[in-house]
């Protein structure tokens, strides 16, 4: 079963960058123009970071699927009835629905009883919680037509007894981050490279810290930058 992570908050408040996972989807978080404090690599006290940005692969959006039942029985089996009716629509409307922390899977009707239920933002209320995907394709996509799109869906799904969904802030994936490690390397040479050639053809850099972490952050409501923390210094050839 293909894993993958996604990106959250897509205007939420920045978090400290996440190492990039091999191989999986991951989250990208947060506007690039929130700098935090936390991460100093992108803070007037270090160096602007040197990096790739392309388009994200996919929108995510945050479902909550709740029942505020008195009996806790009872909601559990109101939020999963609405959960199943909310996976049945889901194929013929184009999205996926997932589910996980960091690292997400499908969710399907076999698998969906195995999500935590926890408790919701009021008293005798319990939720599961799962993302609906859509990839992200053409010029015109949009974290608005796509909230849109969602909130649409959601509003067909029927209830079951006291069950409803909330929506979440839609936000971005990204594939397999590790496969652009390569272009953030060549990037940081020819970018070093250039500044060395400012100060004459006998001057070259040395660069540190290429063997790290890949780091992705959002760059754009559609975009997301890759880095790999680095230094580098120019010195005589």
């Amino acid at each position: 079963m293909k894993k993958f992570a996604i990106v959250a908050g897509t205007f939420a408040a920045l978090l400290t960058a996440t190492p990039v996972l091999a191989q999986d989807t991951v989250v990208v978080t947060a506007a690039r123009q929130d700098r935090s404090a936390m991460n100093a690599y992108f803070t007037s006290n270090g160096p602007p970071a040197i990096g790739v940005t392309r388009q994200a692969d996919y929108f995510v959006t945050p479902l909550f699927v709740s029942s505020d039942s008195r009996d806790r029985n009872l909601r559990t089996q109101e939020l999963f009835e609405m959960l199943g009716a909310t996976l049945d629509a889901a194929g013929s409307e184009g999205i996926t629905l997932v589910a996980g922390r960091y690292t997400l899977e499908p969710v399907t009707r076999a698998n969906m009883r195995q999500l935590p239920v926890t408790g919701g933002n009021r008293p005798d209320t319990n939720r599961v919680q799962i993302y609906a995907r859509i990839p992200l394709r053409g010029e015109g996509a949009s974290v608005r037509a796509t909230a849109e799109r969602i909130a649409a869906f959601v509003k067909e799904i029927p209830a079951t007894g006291r069950s409803f969904i909330d929506v979440g802030a839609t936000s971005l994936a990204i594939d397999n981050p590790e496969q652009y490690r390569g272009a953030v390397v060549r990037h940081i040479a020819e970018e070093s490279t250039s500044y060395a050639g400012m100060f004459g053809s006998g001057y070259g850099v040395r660069i540190e810290g290429l063997d790290g972490d890949l780091y992705w952050q959002q760059a754009s409501e559609t975009e997301v930058f890759l880095y790999i923390e680095h230094s580098f210094t120019i010195v005589p050839g």
